[in-house]
This record gives structure tokens, sequence and C-alpha cells, in this order.
């Protein structure tokens, strides 16, 4: 390991006599460009090859730390999370879509649009009431999105419901609100998903890992082999005991004792894992490539989503429900998929209500 250092400090230092020589030189329109690239070039090449050479592959297996304190320094992520999102409740759908929520009704096919000053980047159904989240929190009433709370660090970017509490999810941290108040328990990571299973609350984030909360302490998960492995997080589920982690480099399934990993190797279309529905027995995944079922560890291509960038799935009385890039919101019934909420209709409204 100290000679791969070595010869990584001699690369960069050999870049930076060379950039140094350039700098001299009497024609740097000339030969500037041509010796920088090539320095440049040899350096980059150097530094990745000892780089690559210092890899250590490990076993796989699961390991509880101690809680993350929230006064750590933390960088912030560079991938900006997906937050296209929609609930299905009482035969309607609410989808957000840039600052607007769309109500769509799927009896009547009529459809409401209702309109802020802020992007929406998440909606929950709590207590048979509907949150909608951005840059503040709104609850909707029957002609516009009342404000409820902007007292957040950062804009809010997922909501999950329990029976007594709304946990609200911020690039800056974690809050649960309930008749008793609203309290902040998580700070400075950007929050991506959550999920509840039989006592606690998993936590995934964007760049800083997967987490568990017990009610009074956090425990990080990753793995021995590659402890970055859960540092993107995208989508959670949990269902019979099993804990559905989508990830932008695979689908892990945790069944309390062991993980699996599946990747584009063992048949998914892609490893970027947008969306998980774990509601029933067959689990629905959606990625950048289409969706597929997961059963008895069998891998299916689901029947016209094989080929759809799909951003969040929720499957209803055998009906699936999805919010794709190109198509809009579709709805597969069998071997028939329709479009609910068309994508001009997401990308074109005219204003139905703004709060003063």
């Amino acid at each position: 390991m100290k000679n791969q250092i070595r010869l990584t400090v001699l690369a960069l230092a050999a870049f930076m006599f060379v950039a140094a020589f350039i700098g001299c030189s009497d024609d740097p329109k000339i030969e500037s460009n041509s010796l920088a690239d090539k320095a440049f070039d040899s350096a980059v090449e150097s530094v990745s090859n000892n780089l690559a050479e210092a890899v250590v592959d490990q076993p796989e297996e699961v390991i509880d730390v101690e809680p993350v304190s929230s006064e750590v320094d933390i960088e912030p992520a560079d991938i900006t999370p997906v937050y296209e999102d929609f609930v299905l409740f009482n035969d309607k759908i609410y989808a957000v879509n840039g600052n607007k929520l769309i109500v769509y009704d799927r009896k009547s096919e009529i459809e409401k649009d209702f309109m802020v000053d802020d992007l929406l980047h998440t909606v929950a159904v709590h207590q048979s009431e509907i949150f909608v989240g951005g840059e503040t929190l709104y609850k909707l009433n029957d002609t516009t999105l009342e404000y409820v709370d902007d007292q957040f660090d950062g804009v809010i970017t997922t909501l999950y419901s329990t029976p007594t509490e709304l946990y609200i999810g911020t690039e800056n941290g974690l809050y649960s609100k309930s008749v008793f108040g609203k309290e902040k328990i998580l700070d400075d990571f950007t929050i991506s998903s959550l999920v509840a299973d039989n006592g606690g609350l998993w936590i995934g984030t964007q760049g800083e890992g997967l987490f568990r909360w017990d009610g009074e302490k956090f425990k990080k998960r990753f793995l021995t082999r590659d402890t970055t492995i859960f540092d993107y997080v995208n989508s959670l589920d949990f269902n019979h005991n099993h804990l559905y982690v989508g990830c932008d480099n695979g689908f892990y399934i945790f069944d309390g004792g062991k993980w699996e990993t599946l990747t584009t190797e063992d048949g998914l279309p892609d490893n970027n894992i947008r969306t998980i529905d774990a509601s029933g027995w067959v689990v629905y995944v959606g990625s950048d490539k289409g969706v597929i079922s997961y059963f008895n560890d069998e891998i299916k291509p689901v029947n016209k989503l094989e080929d759809r960038q799909v951003n969040h799935i929720e499957v209803q009385n055998r009906k699936i429900f999805a919010s794709t890039s190109v198509d809009g919101i579709v709805e597969k019934s069998g071997n028939v998929v329709k479009t609910v909420i068309s994508p001009t209709q997401m990308a074109n409204t005219e204003l139905l209500s703004l709060l003063p």
C-alpha cells in the first residue's frame, strides 16, 4: 500500500512539474494544449491504476454500527434524488409534477390541478388527508393546497405515514409530526426514502447510506465487501418480514439475517432501481429500463412495461399504476395498458388554485 501511495504521489508530482514547464513556454497556443493533455492523461492513468490495485474485496455480511452523530460534517451528495411521486386513495390518483398537484378521479375521469409557487416533490396520505411536500408542507382541502408548516431545514424530499406520525424527510434531515408536535430526529442527511418494519423505521439517504431507527438510536447498515453499497438509496419497502432496498447499483433483499443482491447479472433490466412495491406476495420493481416482478427468487419482466423508465409504482386490486418518464402515469390491467394522466397534462395545465 505504501508503494502504491508513493507511485500516486510521484505521478501527481510529475504532472505538476510538466504543467509548470508548460507555463514557461514562449508559445503557449502551440505547445500548451498538447503537452498538458499528455501530462494530464499520464497522471490520471497512473493514479487510477494504483488506486484500482489497492481495492480489497471482502466477504459479504451485515454489520451493525453505532448511531451517526448529527454533528459530523458531511459533504453534500452529488446525485439529485428522483422526486416524481403519486399515491392512490379513494379511487383517485394524487400526483405531483412541477409546481402542481394533479387529482385524477378514476371513476369520472375528471382531473383537477392545484398549483403553488414552489416545486412539489412528494405526496402522502396521512390519517385520510392528503399531504404534499415542497419548500413547505401543504395539506389538500376542497379548493386549495393550504399551508401547514414551513419550519423545516431544506426542501421536503419524501413523506411517510404511520398510524400515529407523519415522517417528513428533507434535504437536511428527518422530522416526525404528530398530535404532540414536531420533532427533528436526524440532522444533515438528504432523506430519499422511508419505510417502517415491525418495530422501527428504515431510512434511505442520498449519499450517506442506509439507517434503521428503533425510536431511540440509529444504526447504519452496510456490507463489509463494499461499505458504500447502500450510499444512494432510491426506494424502500417492507412486507412479510423482508426489507427491499433499491439503489443506484442494484436491488437488495434483507430477511432479517442475511442480504441477497440482485443486479443485471441476475436478470434485472438495469441496476438503477427507482421504485419498489412490495404490498403483495409478488414484488414489483421499477428501473431505468423497465419493470420486473420478483416472486420465489424468480425475476420476470412485466409485459408492456418492460421497456419503460418508471419513477414510481403502486399496485392496487391487481392493477399496476406507474409514473413513467415519457408516457405520464399509466394503468396496467391484465394485458391492457392505458394512460390515465398524459405527459401533456403533467407538463401543461392552467392555474386552478394558488395560495395567497
